[in-house]
């Protein structure tokens, strides 16, 4: 978990599934060059976070805001999350955890899902960590899992942090040295959070919501976005119809192109306060 600390409003960063912390670095790198505090955690079953026997879009919200009154005294903040982390962002929205954020921006949450899609979450959530005979198989597997593969090349320096955060010798095969299997920091459990419930979360929403998406992002289009007029009567959630779009940029957008992803939430009111 990452952090620093400085002007009154918090800036939450929260990655999606399968990465960790790291992909916000160069956000967050931009976002708290004048001294405004930035959080960025791992969630449970991530990165440097201890594994769960549960994992929830709710108990990773319990999990963010229990460091939030913890370590930053309750303080106001403001939430960017990623994919399964913009719909973290979005329960925190809610005020179930404690005091909503003043304003939750995400980035390429994935709202259609098929029925093979659904079928295969318990399979997948029930697998075991998958091992590699040495650290670049388990980074390619890595790469894979945050959609980051074929994007960037493995020893890209932007993703250094990434990848050193995102694999792992395994401690538990009780080998050492060269002969150490190496696995991916992520629980394969974690698979099991499924799709958020996007028509409970934004009629919940307790404070203003705005999402975007990659204008390639393989996951998410703007037209999914129709599927949530609906849900976002709630007057907070009417951005949620109309999504900002990244041009040229894919599902990790925020990895991708840094300074785009600022200056987008440079224009949101609660992140343009502490620019």
């Amino acid at each position: 978990m990452s952090g620093q600390s400085g002007d009154s409003v918090t800036l939450v960063l929260l990655h999606g599934l399968g990465a960790n912390c790291h992909v916000w670095d160069g956000v967050a790198e931009l976002l708290g060059a004048g001294g405004t505090a930035v959080l960025a955690p791992d969630f449970r079953g991530h990165g440097a976070a201890p594994w769960s026997g549960h994992y929830s879009f709710g108990a990773m919200a319990a999990d963010v805001a229990e460091v939030l009154q913890r370590d930053y005294g309750g303080r106001p903040y403001a939430v960017v999350g990623h994919s399964m982390g913009g719909a973290v962002g979005l329960a925190l929205a809610s005020g179930w955890f404690g005091p909503p954020p003043t304003q939750v921006a995400t980035v390429g949450v994935k709202l259609r899902w098929s029925d093979e899609e659904l079928s295969r979450v318990d399979g997948l959530a029930a697998r075991p960590p998958r091992m590699f005979e040495d650290r670049d198989g388990a980074v390619e597997w890595f790469m894979k899992l945050s959609g980051l593969f074929g994007v960037f090349a493995p020893d890209d320096p932007r993703l250094a942090a990434t990848i050193d955060a995102g694999v792992v010798a395994d401690p538990a095969s009780g080998a050492v040295g060269a002969d150490s299997p190496w696995r991916t920091t992520q629980d394969p459990a974690t698979v099991g959070v499924g799709p958020p419930d996007m028509t409970g979360l934004l009629p919940a929403a307790k404070c203003p919501l705005a999402m975007a998406l990659g204008e390639f992002d393989p996951l998410v289009a703007p037209d999914h976005h129709d599927d949530l007029a609906d849900a976002a009567t709630n007057p907070h959630a009417a951005g949620a119809a109309a999504p900002h779009v990244f041009s040229g940029l894919g599902h990790n957008a925020m990895v991708e192109d840094p300074r785009a992803v600022a200056a987008w939430l440079a224009t949101l009111p609660a992140f343009a306060e502490t620019s």
